[in-house]
């Protein structure tokens, strides 16, 4: 009998101590050394008024504590982790809360890696059979050092993931306007096919794949060139802008819907 009942006030205890974790996780601000961290390396969030620095900083905190992070052949520190979370907060900014759940595993390279599949090099790529986001850092930090060239290995991942999510089933499915993202891919099928011809507005030639990496050179463009992105396709940037629910060009805009 005494040996049921500590096993019952151990078990007890565990479950306890597991609620007061998730009280913790959602309650708690995140810590000072990972908001000096957010202060240092992400321009996105020091232009946030001081509430919705607040609020960006909470969603760092969740991304982090929700996902599996895994070094490869790199030793991998709070500080990449915490920028890696910032731009996936970034992405999905104008959405209540949005963590891409499918995706529960940040795999990152110190540099381009070997598909062992293809034998490929990649700098970047979604596997979401293995539920990963897989990154290489040198190329994550080239991405965010001329925030103007429309080149970001990191947002450009995720909005790989995000795009995949939308179709996931998940508790975060269906995220995109069905509507909105039917008039996505018409106007995106119309630019491709000008981008192949030579006739293209802004995008990189790459765009031009298919309709997933139309979306993720989009977004780097929609992100890091969004009054450019405006004035050249101000069909496709507005339609974007719908879908993520925010308006880079406009600052004083945090949501649009």
């Amino acid at each position: 009998m005494l040996a049921v009942l500590a096993i019952f006030m151990v078990t007890l205890g565990r479950e306890l101590f597991d609620l007061f974790g998730l009280l913790h996780l959602w309650l708690a601000p995140l810590s000072r050394a990972d908001r000096a961290i957010l202060e240092g390396t992400a321009p996105y969030y020091r232009q946030l008024p001081q509430r919705q620095r607040r609020r960006f900083a909470k969603r760092v905190k969740y991304f982090l504590a929700e996902k599996e992070w895994e070094g490869r052949d790199i030793a991998l520190t709070r500080a990449m982790q915490v920028r890696i979370a910032a731009t996936a907060v970034r992405l999905t900014w104008g959405f209540d809360l949005l963590l891409l759940l499918h995706f529960n595993r940040i795999v990152v390279y110190p540099t381009a890696y070997r598909d062992p599949a293809t034998g490929r090099r990649h700098q970047g790529g979604v596997a979401p059979g293995r539920r990963s986001i897989l990154l290489a850092w040198d190329h994550f930090e080239a991405g965010e050092q001329d925030p103007a060239d429309a080149r970001n290995l990191g947002l450009h991942e995720l909005a790989h993931a995000l795009w995949l999510e939308d179709r996931i089933p998940n508790e975060e499915d269906e995220l995109f306007d069905p509507a909105t993202m039917a008039e996505w891919r018409q106007l995106a099928e119309a630019e491709a096919a000008a981008i192949r011809k030579g006739q293209g507005r802004l995008f990189r030639a790459y765009a031009a794949t298919d309709q997933a990496e139309f979306f993720a050179v989009a977004v780097e463009y929609f992100f890091e060139q969004p009054v450019l992105f405006k004035e050249r396709m101000p069909d496709l940037y507005g339609c974007l802008a719908r879908l993520l629910r925010q308006d880079p060009a406009d600052p004083a805009v945090a949501r649009t819907a």
